[in-house]
């Protein structure tokens, strides 16, 4: 009997991360079975909670082991709800599920559930029985992972990774080289899909581990020629191509969009084409990404590539009318060399600087023991209220660090610090920060940090308590 989904705990933490327990149904009775990621399009291998003939203590182990991980103070506490990005609170204790937006169990509404888990539910209106039932869905592609042997070398174990173009100067004269291509950067998660020779797909993750293929895209590739590899990333967007982590539960459209090609039967060595055949092999192949989006657009599309310095200006304009991530600058006649390398560089339009509002302190470790390892900074609202938009820890120089102990020793609290970051998360939350100075106290006034002098627009939170 294939496995269905009986029950199900999952919630976000305020920095994005995920965290789900699903119970579900095998030939012997039940299994429980707990998953993290940075992002819904993202998740670890399952690890197995409890497993058992009888429902009753298997889900008693999934609750109390999501009770722990909602627990307020906890560094990433998931009551925010898969489904909506709502603040649901911690998850009651009990030996049952309680009626709850952090949860679902068979006979409840589907609607309760992230739409990527509704087709592996048991519907609501079909009760719990002794022997149930078996959905009336086609029979699913294969996506379980081939051995290793199976692929082509180096593909799907050895990925490109960009240098960092360090100004607008220097990515201006990547525009005007001829030598130098733009892609779109992009924000979700990096994976590699793989339509093996005996047909079979696979995904694998920027580490090389296999990592679950959504249904949807294994499907398109099966109508790729076997042997073809594809680099990319898995993302989730808005109708107008905005990321996940920055609209929320706005973005409902899974898409995997190719960046380069890294195996196809009639090009042996793929990757040692120049970059430019590669990209133009893809463009001739797949649709391109290019909004509106929706249910309906193409699982699998093609990153726009411009090699001309008017249509590299073109695309980086249309990107950031549309407040995209960014580019990134391809040396045209390059390989695909597997490894970081200055034959990519990035330029992330979203960085910017940004005063915020010390609120708190966490002790540093390892080498940075003895001093602050990270700091908590808010910014003020509408109403007047102090929110938090998350914790500081990278970027900051030994001196910095001392310095901001000495004050933490001192009890001090409400100055104001630079930041640089790529701007907040739909959960108001700072990304990927990294600290740039302490103010002085005669400079910027804490009460000059606010939303709309820093961010522009009002917390997307402003009507909570």
């Amino acid at each position: 009997m294939e496995p269905h989904l009986y029950a199900f705990l999952g919630g976000v933490a305020a920095s994005g991360a995920r965290y789900q327990i699903t119970v579900v149904t095998t030939a012997t009775g039940f299994r429980a079975e707990a998953m993290s990621g940075a992002s819904a399009t993202a998740w670890s291998s399952p690890r197995t909670l409890a497993e058992g003939p009888d429902l009753a203590p298997v889900l008693a182990r999934a609750i109390s082991t999501f009770v722990t991980k909602t627990k307020a103070g906890r560094d990433r506490s998931y009551t925010r709800s898969l489904v909506d990005g709502q603040d649901a609170g911690p998850f009651p204790k009990g030996p049952h599920l309680a009626e709850h937006p952090l949860c679902w169990i068979v006979g409840r509404s589907l609607h309760l559930l992230p739409p990527a888990l509704r087709a592996q539910a048991i519907g609501a209106d079909n009760p719990p029985q002794t022997a149930l039932p078996m959905p009336d869905t086609p029979a699913p592609v294969a996506i379980l992972p081939a051995p290793v042997a199976t692929l082509p070398p180096r593909v799907g174990h050895a990925v490109m990774l960009c240098e960092t173009i360090p100004n607008a100067e220097a990515l201006n004269a990547l525009i005007a080289s001829p030598a130098w291509g733009m892609t779109e950067k992009l924000e979700g998660d990096r994976a590699q899909v793989h339509r093996l020779m005996d047909g079979s797909v696979c995904m694998t993750s920027r580490s090389g581990e296999y990592v679950n293929c959504p249904l949807h895209i294994a499907q398109a590739m099966q109508e790729l020629l076997p042997g073809i590899s594809l680099d990319g990333e898995l993302l989730t967007v808005d109708a107008h191509g905005q990321a996940q982590l920055y609209v929320g539960a706005q973005a409902t459209v899974q898409l995997f969009v190719a960046f380069d090609l890294l195996a196809h039967p009639s090009l042996p060595n793929t990757t040692e084409y120049p970059q430019w055949y590669r990209l133009a092999t893809l463009a001739d192949g797949l649709p391109p990404f290019q909004p509106p989006f929706d249910e309906h657009s193409p699982p699998i599309q093609g990153v726009a590539m411009a090699v001309q310095p008017e249509a590299k200006q073109q695309l980086l304009a249309e990107i950031r009318q549309r407040q995209g991530e960014g580019v990134v600058m391809r040396l045209l006649d390059a390989p695909y060399e597997g490894r970081r390398s200055p034959n990519w560089r990035r330029f992330c339009d979203r960085e910017r600087h940004l005063d915020g509002v010390v609120l708190g302190y966490k002790a540093g470790i390892g080498t940075i023991a003895g001093m602050v390892g990270g700091i908590e900074v808010g910014l003020y609202d509408e109403a007047g209220r102090l929110r938090s938009i998350g914790w500081v820890g990278s970027g900051w120089t030994h001196a910095q660090r001392a310095e901001l102990q000495a004050r933490w020793d001192a009890g001090a609290t409400g100055y104001v610090v630079t930041v640089k970051s790529y701007g907040l998360t739909f959960a108001d939350q700072v990304i990927r920060p990294s600290g740039v100075c302490i103010r002085a106290t005669t400079d910027k006034q804490p009460h000059e940090c606010t939303f709309l002098s820093e961010v522009g627009r009002p917390p997307r939170t402003s009507n909570a308590a």
